[in-house]
């Protein structure tokens, strides 16, 4: 059951390392299910005198539209260090085929004015190989964050 609610609200999730529980699409609307996330000491629903984690917590996209999904395939590099989007061979696939099975890692604002934001997301795309970096770019008009509750919040 939905308790809290942010909007637009990037800025208050701490560091990036989460895994995509469920993903899906429905009525132009994408919509992201983690089992946790951690929210910083500034954001306005926290209770807390230090960043806290949320329980179940599902980010909603409205109006989004795919710009860009793929992956790296760095199967054909030797090298050690490897520059994912210099050494190795991106492949365009669906949305839904690359966060299947995705860690987040790295979120970026690429764009955001009046009516829209413009957002690059990358990380682990496990279905495709241990060691697979993945990518998805989208455009939407506003996020939604909701969850249940703090992690270890007893109810009063």
């Amino acid at each position: 059951m939905v308790k809290y609610q942010s909007v637009n609200c990037f800025e208050y999730i701490e560091s990036w390392s989460y895994y995509i529980e469920k993903a899906k699409v429905t009525n132009n609307n994408l919509y992201l299910t983690f089992d946790s996330i951690e929210i910083t000491k500034k954001h306005p629903l926290n209770p807390f005198n230090n960043g806290w984690e949320i329980n179940k917590a599902t980010l909603t996209f409205y109006d989004f539209e795919v710009i860009d999904a793929g992956y790296y395939d760095c199967s054909h590099v030797q090298k050690q260090e490897i520059i994912f989007d210099k050494d190795c061979l991106y492949v365009p696939t669906s949305l839904l085929e690359v966060i299947n099975d995705f860690t987040l890692i790295i979120e970026d604002i690429k764009e955001q004015n009046e009516t829209f934001f413009e957002h690059s997301f990358e990380g682990w795309a496990w279905k495709f190989g241990e060691d697979i970096w993945g990518y998805f770019k989208i455009r939407y008009t506003r996020m939604e964050m909701t969850w249940d509750s703090f992690h270890n919040q007893r109810d009063k």
